[in-house]
């Protein structure tokens, strides 16, 4: 195959994939308005497990207590913090839909937050469990469109995916990227169609609104007693029993801060990948090939024909130069666009995507490897094997 041919075949697949790839986030379901609430409304349990999170756990529990929707309770478990995280939680004490329960020990066999996501539902009186991350921060219409969305679709489990805060450099550079990792081994949009399997679906574990029915079908939490990635084996078991589950973005119903410094980005990332390659296994290595191309792809024509040129090729070496750069121009374009919708960011920001991106697979990388070598990885003071 000549230099020209190769080349052309590379810029042509790589401007299709920006715009595949702009396709799927556009034709990702979205939280529509809230219907009125029926006449008879079902209670509603919004359940949310705290450790060591008292720089968030007042914007979350104000956030669930503001829920315009009629019925509903709200349920924080503290499990076993050591931070101020109970003194918050105490300057809600007047409110009567606010129960504080206080984590037992966690048993043999059990990760910390299964245990604790278990215990919320067995005190829970809903029809509806609506399970919150700490870090999460509910807008007053969040429970009201989360029903509207499972009853419009006939769903039994809606995961959606918040506007997620940015704050610091390693935020900004690598979540974007782990984001799109994630959504390319599992496709929101396709999340309901019949033909994709169980093992194709996932639930975010910051916001997953679940029908009590087919929560306990499965045996709850009790069925993913032991697996990091929780709420992805969750809605995988839901899905496997026949029930429906289904994936959508809510930005205006919900935001999440997961992050506040490039440590927690790198611990909190490495716990996900290390679990995550032992679930998804190969379609892992797959999105990282595809990731990878388009993130680099564009500058390895920039460098092939910049070589090319040097060593005196003439045209043909202009032509790669050429297409590398076109291809990068669409590369910023794509990137730059998904800053400034999904996390309202300048699109300059488009110039750290392939850096970030190199930077979670070296995050991804330790985390398989500290795992593998028996290590473990570590998150919130707690040490996590696989």
């Amino acid at each position: 195959m000549s230099v020209t041919l190769a080349t052309v075949t590379v810029a042509v697949l790589l401007i299709a994939g920006y715009a595949r790839e702009w396709a799927r986030l556009r034709a990702r379901p979205r939280l529509a308005p809230p219907d009125p609430a029926p006449a008879d409304a079902p209670l509603v349990s919004l359940l949310i497990p705290a450790r060591n999170e008292e720089r968030s756990i007042g914007r979350c529990v104000a956030g669930a207590l503001a829920q315009h929707y009629p019925r509903f309770e709200v349920l924080v478990l503290d499990d076993a913090s050591t931070d101020g995280t109970a003194d918050v939680l105490a300057g809600f004490a007047h409110d009567p839909r606010l129960r504080v329960l206080h984590g037992q020990t966690l048993p043999r066999g059990w990760v910390g937050k299964s245990f604790a996501c278990k215990q919320l539902s067995e005190q829970a009186r809903g029809e509806w469990l609506l399970f919150l991350d700490a870090d999460t921060v509910p807008q007053p219409d969040l429970v009201a469109a989360l029903l509207t969305h499972a009853r419009r679709r006939n769903l039994d489990l809606v995961t959606i995916w918040p506007f997620l805060e940015l704050g610091t450099f390693w935020e900004r550079a690598m979540l974007p990227p782990f984001l799109a990792f994630i959504t390319t081994i599992y496709p929101i949009e396709r999340f309901e169609h019949p033909a994709t399997r169980p093992d194709e679906v996932l639930a975010n574990g910051q916001c997953i609104f679940v029908r009590r029915a087919a929560y306990e079908a499965i045996g709850g939490h009790g069925a993913v007693r032991n697996e990091v990635l929780e709420d992805v084996h969750l809605a995988q078991a839901i899905r496997a029993a026949g029930f429906r589950v289904g994936g959508a973005e809510g930005p205006e119903y919900l935001s999440t801060r997961m992050y506040h410094n490039g440590r927690e980005v790198a611990e909190g990332l490495a716990k996900h990948a290390a679990a995550g390659a032992r679930n998804s296994g190969a379609r892992s290595w797959q999105a990282a090939v595809w990731q990878l191309l388009l993130a680099w792809g564009p500058l390895t024509l920039i460098w092939v024909g910049a070589a090319l040129l040097a060593g005196g090729a003439g045209d043909g070496a202009a032509f790669v130069l050429v297409a590398g750069l076109l291809t990068w121009v669409a590369g910023l374009w794509f990137w730059g666009a998904m800053y400034r919708r999904q996390y309202r960011l300048s699109p300059r920001y488009a110039l750290l995507w392939p850096f970030g991106l190199l930077a979670y697979l070296a995050v991804a990388l330790r985390g398989m490897w500290r795992v593998r070598s028996g290590r473990g990885v570590s998150w919130k003071g707690r040490t996590y094997a696989g």
